[in-house]
């Protein structure tokens, strides 16, 4: 069959409409015109395409197949899941979401973005100079760009710029034509068995392009370029082909120049903080010189780029607190992050509010994510949110929170996410940049303070 068939009638039902890549893909699909529906236990991340006219319910049952020609389901979802169940026992075809990713970007050529970190940022950086530069891109994205109205970018078929995750292998399913791959750490080995492994998928992902862009200050990394020869170009502050250097961070932004691998030299300037968003925003030069496209207005459009839901998001100022909501949850992300802040907020005390995600994420980068924490005046640690994952005896949100101590951070730990927003309530001052961070429903902590300030 063919999934995306805009003359069948019947809708292509998603399961976990609701999240970052899927919802990405509904919306390349209803805007194409295809009839959609989906299901989640929290839809309030759909309601982009519940406006173009997608049925949506909220949480899952066998009732929602009633007519659909396919159902598209995450990873995340386990087999014996009634819905799905009831899917096969219909005979109505259920495709992974990384399948169902391929088939969308296969008419063209593809732009696919990996790592361990950076993806959705740079998904979008590039998504945005491409477009610039003439390129009319449809980008896909982890995160929603108030600008698109959504996650995703429609644009024509030639080209897609799309977030490659190497969860479940997912990107495996995709063969770019250009590869960008920022960084390559241990994560998701719970799918991998070892680093090894994963380095290995990354190898195969990249192989494929064309053209890689690889990042040159990661040790994971390098050692992917050095598989890859000279199809690689590494891109970086360290030994590269793509190189930054001169750079100058301010509370207003950041700039640097870059040499491209021909050899010609720009200047890069950025509002957003962190030097991981200048390198993101190298790679994403990168991509534009590698498709032989105008860099003027890339970087123009880089310039002008202002974040995207979830990454160093500022949601406002309650009582002279300055709130942010950030997606990091690895080590690297919550150094990065907590550097950020410090770029942007000079002289500020900062509080950083940390949910732990997953438990053999915690397992395994408990004590790294203490110790990245510890970077903050006052640290905030909430209980694991386990998301697809069961709770595991001995691993908790205490095992970060402890590491944070032993490192000399002023540190609480209120495990119960009923009362954390109280909690943060009666620490955060005048003054204060307070930050949650974490993959879960950290997230809605600040939106909470700002509803039950009286300032509000």
């Amino acid at each position: 069959m063919t999934l995306f068939d805009a003359s069948d009638s019947r809708p292509i039902h998603f399961m976990g409409i609701a999240g970052a890549g899927m919802s990405a893909l509904a919306l390349i699909a209803r805007r194409r015109g295809v009839a959609v529906s989906g299901c989640d236990p929290d839809p309030s991340g759909a309601a982009d395409l519940v406006a173009m006219g997608a049925q949506v319910w909220q949480g899952h049952d066998p009732k929602h197949l009633a007519g659909v020609r396919a159902v598209v389901a995450t990873a995340a979802i386990p087999p014996d899941q009634p819905e799905l169940l009831r899917a096969r026992e219909l005979g109505i075809p259920v495709i992974p979401r990384k399948e169902a990713l391929a088939e969308l970007v296969s008419v063209g050529r593809t732009v696919g973005i990996a790592g361990t970190h950076g993806k959705s940022t740079t998904t979008v950086m590039t998504t945005l100079a491409l477009a610039a530069a003439g390129l009319d891109p449809t980008g896909l994205a982890g995160g929603r760009v108030n600008g698109w109205g959504g996650n995703a970018r429609p644009g024509a078929d030639r080209i897609f710029v799309v977030e490659s995750d190497e969860y479940d292998k997912a990107f495996l399913a995709l063969r770019p034509s250009i590869a960008v791959v920022n960084n390559v750490e241990a994560d998701h080995l719970e799918c991998y068995g070892s680093l090894e492994a994963l380095e290995d998928a990354f190898a195969i992902f990249a192989d494929r392009a064309e053209r890689v862009l690889v990042g040159a200050d990661d040790p994971g990394a390098q050692r992917l370029a050095a598989k890859l020869g000279k199809k690689a170009w590494r891109f970086g502050l360290g030994p590269s082909e793509i190189h930054i250097t001169n750079i100058i961070q301010s509370s207003a932004g950041s700039q640097a120049d870059v040499r491209l691998a021909d050899g010609r030299q720009v200047r890069l300037q950025l509002r957003v903080p962190g030097l991981h968003n200048l390198r993101n925003a190298t790679a994403a030069l990168g991509v534009v010189a590698a498709l032989d496209a105008p860099l003027a207005p890339a970087l123009q459009a880089l310039a002008e780029y202002q974040g995207l839901g979830r990454r160093f998001e500022r949601l406002g100022e309650v009582n002279g607190v300055e709130i942010i909501d950030d997606y990091a949850h690895h080590p690297t992300e919550l150094v990065a992050t907590l550097a950020a802040a410090r770029q942007a907020f000079p002289g500020r005390r900062l509080v950083a509010v940390f949910q732990p995600h997953l438990y053999s994420r915690t397992a395994e980068h408990g004590g790294a994510m203490g110790l990245a924490l510890a970077a903050a005046d006052l640290v905030i640690v909430s209980d694991v949110y386990g998301a697809r994952e069961k709770a595991v005896p001995g691993i908790s949100g205490a095992l970060v929170a402890a590491a944070a101590a032993r490192a000399g951070a002023e540190t609480i730990y209120e495990p119960s996410r009923g009362l954390l927003t109280e909690r943060v309530q009666e620490l955060i001052r005048p003054g204060d940049v307070m930050i949650t961070m974490g993959a879960g429903d950290i997230t809605k902590v600040g939106r909470e303070l700002t509803q039950c300030s009286p300032a509000a």
